[in-house]
């Protein structure tokens, strides 16, 4: 399968969880974001899921978390090309793992804004993030045998 060849629909974006201090962030006084990617498949439905994980730290103080869950309907065929051989493997490939994050990154960035208006913390703006640096290996699901009947 060549590179950005694999057709989807996203069909669910999830606030999971959305909690802020209300405290407002003085000038001057830096704060960092950390992020987090997991991704996870239901094989019968062929859906992906990108679950992203947004912490605001300042001073080593979480002060706002996010966990998005963005899900992702892959073409049939797409999706079948991702096994190995035997179909008891299936990557997805890094290039689209980071496609989907992108899409979950926009969507935080969007609902933080939303959530955030008329706070104290509405000037407060999801920053870039590289995932070109953050998500830069394959993501491999292991398809565990059906029991025999």
């Amino acid at each position: 399968m060549s590179q950005n060849t694999i057709p989807y629909r996203i069909i669910q974006v999830l606030i999971d969880n959305f909690n802020k201090e209300d405290q407002p962030i003085e000038d001057g006084v830096k704060y960092g974001v950390k992020s987090n990617y997991l991704f996870q498949t239901q094989f019968e439905q062929q859906l992906i899921r990108c679950v992203s994980d947004f912490a605001f730290v300042k001073e080593d103080e979480v002060f706002l978390n996010l966990r998005l869950i963005c899900v992702f309907a892959v073409e049939s065929e797409a999706y079948n090309q991702m096994y190995n051989e035997n179909k008891t493997k299936l990557t997805v490939p890094a290039y689209f793992c980071r496609y989907m994050a992108t899409i979950a990154v926009g969507a935080a960035r969007g609902v933080i804004a939303a959530k955030l208006q008329g706070t104290q913390l509405e000037n407060l703006v999801l920053p870039p993030i590289n995932l070109m640096e953050t998500i830069q290996r394959d993501t491999v699901f292991y398809v565990e045998p059906q029991p025999s009947n």
